[in-house]
Order: C-alpha cells, then structure tokens, then sequence
C-alpha cells in the first residue's frame, strides 16, 4: 500500500501576499479543515524572523494528518539535491518583489482512512513546491490551487529511539536537535496510535513555547527549565488558592455555626421571659 496525499502550501509570490486559504490545498477540504490547518500553520510560522534552520510540524485531527516542514526558502532548497536546472528555477524564489526572504510551509495532507504512512524529505517537499509554485510565481493575483489526493512511493519509515520527554501540564518538550527532530517528525507522521495530536520543533522562543497549543515541542533545554518551573509555580499559587478557600470555607461555616446557637440562645432566653410574664 502506498501513501496517499494531497499538497498544502502555505506561502507568498513574489507579488502577492500570504493567501488566509492556502496557496495550494486539497479540494476536498471543508472550511472547518481549513481552519484547523491554518491555525496550526501560524502556530508554526511564529516569530519567522528569529528562526534559524527549520521547522518540522505534524498535525492530525482524527480524519486528517498533515505534515510538513516551515523555513525560508533559502534554507529549505540548501537541504535538496537538485540538477543545475531545478537549482536555477529554485534560486528564483529565495525573494519577494521588495528583496524580502520568503519563507513558506511546505507539507502534505493525508486521509487517515486510506494510508501506508511513509517518509517525506526535502527533496520531496521542495519538489511539490517548485511543480505548485513556479509557475504561477510571478502572478499579480491570488488563487487557491485545489488538488486531489494522489498516491506517492517513498521509503518505509523505521521509528527511531527518543529520550522521553519532560512533561509539563499538558504538554510534552523534547531538548532540540536538527537531526533528532527529524526523527521526531518521522516519528510522529508514521504513528498510527496517536491521534488529535500535533508536533512542531525548534521553537526557541519562551514567550512562543508559553503561548503555543502544540502537544509535543521541541524546544532549548533552558526553556524546558523556565516553562517546569512556571508550571510548578503555577500549581503552588493554584493549591494556595484552594487552600485560602478552604480556611475561608471554615471561618463562614464555624461563623455561620456560631451564629445559629447565639440565635437559639436568644429565642429561648425570650421564650423563658415569656413564661414568666404570663405567670406573674
């Protein structure tokens, strides 16, 4: 059985802006999955400026899995081994009509029902952008590409040993590592368990790492540290709260008790003088 995918491309030209539905994506998508993809995607595509090499995201939710790598161009194309004609054509597309690097999201949808999970690698990848993007690259207009599900022959995926991760919340950190997040990657695109996941790797921003909805990170070992501890700093100030409420608790209940037997009290002390006026 062979893979069965569909490309997604997430990227500018070099006239035209970032489209919100994708440059390239498949037909069959509802608005719904264009929205679980997109929103993955930005999540990926965070603080651009600051990232140094590139990005490996996996995103499955239930029906779908998509996979794909973030980067600029420059960076993704350096990885490829391509003929003088594709490396020509590539260096085209490093940059925007203002001298800008492009960067972009480069990946594939699979449907779950149908599929033999396989490798993806930068050749690969690149390959789907430069048949997708060059030809339309100088446009002076937007259009979605819409493509049907295909079936592609790659390699069999071996699962690679990992360390575990350090668990925090809900959320699972592995330290970063160009190589090992690749394996991470291949790992998560071909684990048919996992399901309503998502992955991406070589986020080095605390603030990104703190804000971000992935499950699984890749991250610096110094973040992993700042985010354990604001995680426990967390749970402290949450079991002092309820700590705080439960004495709060306590007081109004020992208070509202109190109250009750001076109310008794009073009743009967004015019962008891009832008594004797009507005996008098």
């Amino acid at each position: 059985m062979r893979m069965r995918v569909a490309p997604i491309i997430h990227t500018r030209t070099y006239a035209c802006d970032f489209n919100s539905e994708f440059a390239v994506r498949p037909e069959c998508f509802m608005d719904s999955d264009v929205k679980w993809a997109r929103g993955n995607v930005l999540g990926a595509t965070g603080e651009i400026d600051e990232l140094r090499g590139v990005r490996w995201l996996v995103s499955d939710n239930g029906k779908y899995r998509m996979a794909g790598v973030v980067g600029f161009l420059k960076d993704i194309c350096s990885k490829c081994q391509l003929n003088d004609a594709d490396r020509t054509k590539s260096q085209e597309l490093f940059y925007d009509n203002n001298g800008r690097l492009v960067y972009a999201f480069i990946g594939v949808v699979m449907d779950k029902q149908h599929n033999d999970f396989r490798e993806l690698t930068f050749d690969y990848l690149w390959g789907i952008y430069l048949d997708k993007i060059y030809p339309i690259w100088k446009r002076t207009y937007q259009e979605v590409i819409l493509e049907d599900f295909v079936e592609i022959d790659t390699k069999q995926i071996t699962r690679s040993d990992v360390e575990e991760p350090s668990v925090v919340g809900e959320s699972f950190f592995y330290e970063t590592n160009s190589a090992r997040d690749y394996k991470l990657f291949l790992n998560f695109l071909c684990d048919e368990r996992e399901t309503g996941f998502s992955f991406c790797s070589n986020i080095l921003s605390y603030n990104m790492v703190k804000n971000s909805n992935f499950t699984y990170i890749t991250t610096s070992q110094n973040i992993i540290k700042r985010m354990t501890k604001g995680c426990d700093a967390t749970r402290k100030t949450q079991e002092e709260q309820v700590k705080a409420t439960s004495v709060y608790s306590n007081v109004a209940s020992t208070q509202k008790k109190n109250g009750m037997i001076v109310l008794i009290v009073g009743l009967v002390l004015l019962l008891i003088i009832i008594c004797i006026l009507i005996l008098v």
